[in-house]
């Protein structure tokens, strides 16, 4: 079942699966979630001709496979279920298209371990997009994301995955360093979904050991040549070249599936976008000169997402191509016993930074950092927790120390210490100690120098 099929309005979610989504994204540290729904191809016609029983018998042990692949070691979270359809959340777009792919595999096993039922087949929609704002979920924007990956889904065939352009490019890349060499990924074209004025790229990763890419059927695809057009060119030839010569000294940037809510040009001004927010195209407004140019959106104070680009002269059109980078951070909890007295981690970090030329600066860091407790031996409510830590960066000790705090077990107040350990143009290195009664935590993480003292 399509739950979107006739409708045009969004999925309507429950505060308490607004709860859950805002909880997971928060585990998460993201503000971009990818939506995945699915439904069973025919599930109306095998009611009708198999009835009410045995149709609820192929969706309990259809949800139960699509539960536990999409659940599995956290992967992702099922959000709510409309009929035989499943919607749920992921906050890594590889993620995503894994589960969705491994969902195909299982559902394929068992159709062939049990012959004496018909054949389930499941479709799958995916697609990307930023959700917060000011760490908070907004409503309008997730209802936005949910609706195209209703409609994406809906385009797909039994045993399909058909993806949007965010969640193909941050995914492919990814999945094919996975030596997974038997995918295949296929672009079908700009289709035209319902309720969504402009057309949407529609991508599908497909296991080439069970089948091949088919294109969605019965959809409206965008032409590229319209016949107006190719009856019309020989008329139209020398305005049309008056016009290149005329584009060719003017430039302009459109983005295409364009998701930030908030990107940064060049480290100083934000991109305003002509139209509207469910347009699929729309115009960069700010004047960007032709050459190399850097875009980035921030996700919190350890973790921004950059993209590398160029302006020629001309129209150009931008896709969303943004890299993650995260900045270290390590920490450790020790619940004191004379069984566990004591934790330790070691952690090996690459990211980089930007200078105000735009021109990027790698680093590589490793954090190593431990947690002894003891019991004092003149008062046994008390407890002696030692930290001891060591920070390189590029190669260079920048902090090493030793330290002890003590606190009583009957103490009902926690004690929490921050210390600053390094800092330059781009980042500080902070240690936080917290103590509450006989438990202890050490974090030492870098955030991005703009946010100190924030």
């Amino acid at each position: 079942m399509d739950p979107l099929n006739g409708n045009s309005a969004p999925i309507q979610l429950s505060s308490q699966e607004l709860i859950s989504i805002e909880q997971y994204r928060r585990l998460k540290e993201t503000s971009v979630l990818v939506i995945l729904f699915t439904d069973i191809k025919g599930f109306t016609r095998i009611t009708e001709d198999k009835g009410e029983q045995y149709s609820q018998l192929m969706r309990k042990l259809h949800d139960e496979i699509l539960v536990s692949t999409i659940e599995e070691d956290r992967a992702g979270l099922v959000i709510k279920y409309i009929g035989d359809s499943v919607m749920a959340v992921f906050s890594e777009p590889s993620t995503a298209v894994a589960q969705a792919l491994k969902i195909q595999e299982k559902i394929r096993q068992f159709n062939e371990t049990h012959p004496e039922l018909e054949n389930i087949l499941v479709r799958i929609g995916l697609h990307m997009g930023q959700v917060s704002v000011e760490n908070t979920t907004q409503l309008d924007l997730f209802g936005r994301h949910v609706n195209r990956a209703s409609r994406v889904e809906s385009l797909a065939d039994g045993g399909q995955i058909f993806l949007t352009y965010p969640v193909f490019d941050s995914a492919k890349g990814w999945l094919q360093s996975q030596a997974a060499a038997h995918l295949i990924w296929k672009l079908h074209g700009q289709y035209y979904l319902k309720g969504i004025e402009a057309p949407v790229e529609i991508y599908e990763v497909v296991d080439s050991r069970y089948q091949q890419p088919r294109p969605p059927l019965n959809a409206r695809k965008k032409s590229s040549l319209p016949p107006l057009w190719i009856s019309a060119a020989c008329l139209l030839l020398g305005v049309a070249l008056t016009f290149g010569i005329f584009q060719f000294k003017r430039t302009e940037v459109w983005v295409v599936g364009w998701y930030p809510q908030e990107t940064i040009i060049d480290q100083k001004e934000t991109m305003t976008l002509d139209g509207t927010k469910d347009q699929e195209t729309r115009r960069v407004l700010n004047k960007i000169p032709v050459g190399k140019h850097l875009l980035h959106y921030d996700i919190n104070y350890l973790n921004k997402y950059f993209m590398e680009t160029e302006v020629k002269r001309g129209k150009n059109y931008l896709k969303p191509a943004f890299k993650e980078n995260y900045l270290p951070a390590l920490s450790r909890r020790l619940d004191y016993t004379k069984a566990t007295p004591s934790v330790e981690a070691q952690q090996d970090y690459t990211y980089c930074f930007y200078d105000k030329n735009n021109q990027r600066i790698d680093n590589k860091a490793r954090i190593t950092l431990s947690i002894q407790g003891q019991d004092d031996p003149k008062d046994r409510d008390l407890v002696i927790f030692t930290y001891q830590w060591q920070v390189t960066l590029n190669g260079k000790i920048i902090s090493q120390n030793k330290t002890s705090l003590q606190n009583k077990r009957s103490n009902p107040e926690s004690l929490k210490k921050s210390t600053l350990l390094y800092e330059d143009a781009y980042q500080y290195w902070n240690l936080t100690q917290f103590i509450s009664r006989d438990s202890s935590e050490l974090s030492i993480e870098a955030p991005y120098i703009e946010y100190k003292d924030k």
